[in-house]
């Protein structure tokens, strides 16, 4: 028995694109490369905020709460401690998976920007400072399956006698 044995064909040589020789070619063509793609990314994220907020993937969410807290509007002369307190606040709730549905937090798709957060509240403390606090949603918002409450029959109820007598 006798085996041919494979033979490969070699495909020709790509061509090489014809450049111009000079001193910054290289840079041109990087730069043109970083621009597109700067412009990519750009649109990309201008897609990505304009979703719903729970289509938002979490740094998105993350990234748009951070905005929020920077830029609330109930007093623009919040002090360093009192942003910390609200940034703790929202943070605190993120984690524990309060802000992520639509109810609790109240976002602008089209500005793409956090207009409200639900159950927020705010106290100041006896020196003056502002504390802030995500309380989470009421229970009454879940919905379960209501039982049905039967009133005990008249007729099926045995009379009642007291054993003290007249």
């Amino acid at each position: 028995m006798q085996r041919n044995k494979t033979q490969r064909r070699r495909a020709p040589p790509t061509p090489t694109p014809d450049v111009p020789a000079g001193p910054f070619v290289g840079e041109n063509v990087v730069k043109a490369t970083e621009d597109s793609l700067d412009a990519l990314f750009a649109a990309e994220t201008n897609n990505n905020f304009q979703q719903t907020w729970q289509k938002l993937d979490r740094g998105s969410r993350l990234d748009r709460l951070r905005k929020f807290v920077t830029t609330y509007e109930s007093d623009p002369s919040l002090t360093p401690a009192e942003r910390a307190s609200l940034l703790t606040a929202v943070l605190g709730a993120f984690e524990l998976r309060q802000l992520n549905t639509k109810l609790a937090v109240e976002y602008d798709s089209v500005s793409a920007t956090v207009t409200s957060i639900r159950g927020l509240k705010e106290r100041i403390s006896i020196s003056g400072l502002r504390t802030f606090r995500i309380e989470p949603l009421s229970a009454s918002r879940t919905t379960q399956k209501q039982r049905k409450v039967t009133a005990p029959s008249v007729l099926n109820e045995s009379p009642v006698i007291d054993s003290k007598g007249p």
